[in-house]
Protein backbone atom coordinates (compact mmCIF):
# COMPACT_ATOMS: atom_id res chain seq x y z
CA UNK A 1 0.00 0.00 0.00
CA UNK A 2 3.09 2.64 0.52
CA UNK A 3 4.20 1.11 -2.22
CA UNK A 4 1.49 2.60 -4.42
CA UNK A 5 0.86 5.78 -2.73
CA UNK A 6 4.93 6.78 -3.05
CA UNK A 7 4.46 5.76 -7.09
CA UNK A 8 1.43 7.90 -7.48
CA UNK A 9 3.31 10.83 -5.57
CA UNK A 10 6.77 10.06 -7.53
CA UNK A 11 4.27 10.17 -10.75
CA UNK A 12 2.22 13.39 -10.25
CA UNK A 13 5.99 15.13 -9.29
CA UNK A 14 7.12 13.98 -12.60
CA UNK A 15 3.93 15.30 -14.36
CA UNK A 16 4.46 18.36 -13.06
CA UNK A 17 7.61 18.83 -13.49
CA UNK A 18 6.90 18.51 -17.41
CA UNK A 19 4.61 20.90 -17.59
CA UNK A 20 5.76 24.15 -20.17
CA UNK A 21 5.64 27.35 -18.05
CA UNK A 22 3.83 29.68 -19.53
CA UNK A 23 5.03 33.07 -19.86
CA UNK A 24 2.87 36.66 -19.10
CA UNK A 25 3.39 37.67 -22.72
CA UNK A 26 2.59 34.31 -24.13
CA UNK A 27 -0.33 33.96 -22.13
CA UNK A 28 -1.25 37.90 -22.95
CA UNK A 29 -0.28 36.89 -27.22
CA UNK A 30 -3.01 34.17 -27.21
CA UNK A 31 -5.77 35.99 -25.35
CA UNK A 32 -5.54 38.37 -28.06
CA UNK A 33 -5.41 36.12 -30.72
CA UNK A 34 -8.79 34.19 -29.05
CA UNK A 35 -10.71 37.94 -28.67
CA UNK A 36 -9.69 38.37 -32.61
CA UNK A 37 -11.22 35.06 -33.06
CA UNK A 38 -14.48 35.52 -31.30
CA UNK A 39 -15.00 38.84 -33.14
CA UNK A 40 -13.93 37.58 -36.26
CA UNK A 41 -16.70 34.76 -35.85
CA UNK A 42 -19.14 37.54 -34.76
CA UNK A 43 -18.90 39.30 -37.95
CA UNK A 44 -19.31 35.85 -39.92
CA UNK A 45 -22.24 35.02 -38.39
CA UNK A 46 -23.63 38.62 -39.01
CA UNK A 47 -23.02 38.30 -42.40
CA UNK A 48 -24.75 34.45 -42.97
CA UNK A 49 -27.78 36.17 -41.17
CA UNK A 50 -27.86 38.99 -43.51
CA UNK A 51 -27.75 37.06 -46.41
CA UNK A 52 -29.85 33.93 -45.56
CA UNK A 53 -29.32 31.96 -48.31
CA UNK A 54 -27.72 28.47 -49.35
CA UNK A 55 -26.17 27.97 -52.44
CA UNK A 56 -25.64 24.92 -54.90
CA UNK A 57 -22.00 24.59 -53.30
CA UNK A 58 -23.43 24.72 -50.12
CA UNK A 59 -24.13 20.79 -50.75
CA UNK A 60 -22.22 17.92 -51.32
CA UNK A 61 -22.26 17.51 -55.28
CA UNK A 62 -24.96 16.08 -57.34
CA UNK A 63 -26.49 15.44 -53.58
CA UNK A 64 -28.83 16.37 -51.06
CA UNK A 65 -27.01 16.40 -47.74
CA UNK A 66 -25.16 19.94 -46.65
CA UNK A 67 -21.26 19.99 -46.89
CA UNK A 68 -18.94 21.11 -44.30
CA UNK A 69 -19.60 24.79 -45.29
CA UNK A 70 -23.17 24.23 -45.21
CA UNK A 71 -23.61 22.81 -42.46
CA UNK A 72 -21.68 25.53 -40.52
CA UNK A 73 -23.97 27.93 -42.19
CA UNK A 74 -27.37 25.98 -41.56
CA UNK A 75 -26.24 25.78 -37.88
CA UNK A 76 -26.05 29.55 -37.88
CA UNK A 77 -29.20 30.50 -39.88
CA UNK A 78 -30.85 28.21 -37.05
CA UNK A 79 -30.04 29.66 -34.22
CA UNK A 80 -31.27 32.38 -35.41
CA UNK A 81 -34.45 31.54 -36.75
CA UNK A 82 -35.08 29.45 -33.09
CA UNK A 83 -35.06 33.45 -31.70
CA UNK A 84 -36.53 34.89 -34.99
CA UNK A 85 -38.91 34.80 -38.05
CA UNK A 86 -37.51 35.22 -41.30
CA UNK A 87 -36.79 33.69 -45.02
CA UNK A 88 -34.28 31.29 -45.82
CA UNK A 89 -33.23 31.55 -49.76
CA UNK A 90 -32.14 27.85 -51.37
CA UNK A 91 -30.69 29.15 -54.16
CA UNK A 92 -31.71 26.33 -57.60
CA UNK A 93 -28.97 27.77 -59.88
CA UNK A 94 -29.22 25.32 -62.51
CA UNK A 95 -29.66 22.13 -60.19
CA UNK A 96 -32.06 19.67 -61.54
CA UNK A 97 -36.19 20.08 -59.84
CA UNK A 98 -35.70 16.89 -58.05
CA UNK A 99 -32.70 17.37 -56.43
CA UNK A 100 -33.21 20.52 -55.35
CA UNK A 101 -36.78 19.52 -53.67
CA UNK A 102 -34.41 17.20 -52.41
CA UNK A 103 -32.03 19.56 -51.24
CA UNK A 104 -34.93 21.74 -49.95
CA UNK A 105 -36.39 18.91 -47.74
CA UNK A 106 -33.05 18.17 -46.18
CA UNK A 107 -32.49 21.51 -44.71
CA UNK A 108 -35.70 21.63 -43.48
CA UNK A 109 -35.43 18.60 -41.50
CA UNK A 110 -32.00 20.09 -40.10
CA UNK A 111 -34.04 23.40 -39.42
CA UNK A 112 -36.61 21.12 -37.58
CA UNK A 113 -33.38 19.23 -35.70
CA UNK A 114 -32.24 22.60 -34.62
CA UNK A 115 -35.60 23.96 -33.01
CA UNK A 116 -36.67 25.90 -35.41
CA UNK A 117 -40.67 25.74 -35.87
CA UNK A 118 -40.83 26.35 -39.66
CA UNK A 119 -44.28 27.86 -39.77
CA UNK A 120 -42.24 31.07 -38.99
CA UNK A 121 -40.23 30.21 -41.87
CA UNK A 122 -40.62 31.07 -45.57
CA UNK A 123 -38.01 28.89 -48.11
CA UNK A 124 -37.65 30.44 -51.48
CA UNK A 125 -35.45 30.74 -54.03
CA UNK A 126 -34.85 34.36 -53.68
CA UNK A 127 -31.78 36.32 -53.89
CA UNK A 128 -29.54 37.09 -50.76
CA UNK A 129 -29.96 39.78 -48.50
CA UNK A 130 -33.43 40.63 -48.99
CA UNK A 131 -36.08 42.19 -52.25
CA UNK A 132 -33.10 44.21 -53.48
CA UNK A 133 -33.67 47.38 -55.53
CA UNK A 134 -35.95 47.95 -59.03
CA UNK A 135 -33.93 47.86 -62.24
CA UNK A 136 -35.17 50.53 -63.25
CA UNK A 137 -34.17 52.22 -59.53
CA UNK A 138 -30.42 51.59 -60.49
CA UNK A 139 -30.26 52.56 -63.78
CA UNK A 140 -31.73 56.23 -62.42
CA UNK A 141 -29.16 56.47 -60.08
CA UNK A 142 -26.79 55.16 -62.52
CA UNK A 143 -27.42 57.50 -65.01
CA UNK A 144 -27.29 60.39 -61.88
CA UNK A 145 -23.93 59.80 -60.98
CA UNK A 146 -22.87 59.71 -64.55
CA UNK A 147 -24.60 62.97 -65.68
CA UNK A 148 -22.73 66.01 -66.79
CA UNK A 149 -25.30 67.98 -64.46
CA UNK A 150 -24.45 65.88 -61.08
CA UNK A 151 -22.67 68.58 -59.22
CA UNK A 152 -20.78 65.97 -56.58
CA UNK A 153 -17.92 63.71 -57.98
CA UNK A 154 -16.14 60.68 -56.81
CA UNK A 155 -12.18 61.59 -56.30
CA UNK A 156 -10.54 58.41 -57.35
CA UNK A 157 -7.90 58.09 -55.27
CA UNK A 158 -9.19 59.11 -51.71
CA UNK A 159 -12.96 57.93 -52.46
CA UNK A 160 -14.16 61.01 -51.11
CA UNK A 161 -16.95 62.65 -52.44
CA UNK A 162 -16.12 66.44 -53.10
CA UNK A 163 -18.94 69.09 -54.06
Amino acid sequence: MKFAVATICVVCCLLVGCEKRVSKEEAGKKLDVELVNVLNNIQLENAIVAQHSLYPYHFTQDGAALNALGQRDLAVLARHFVKYPGSLNIRRGDTPVELYDARVAYAVQQLKQGGVATDRLTISDGMPGGTGMPSERVVMILDESTSKDSTRRRAPASGRISE
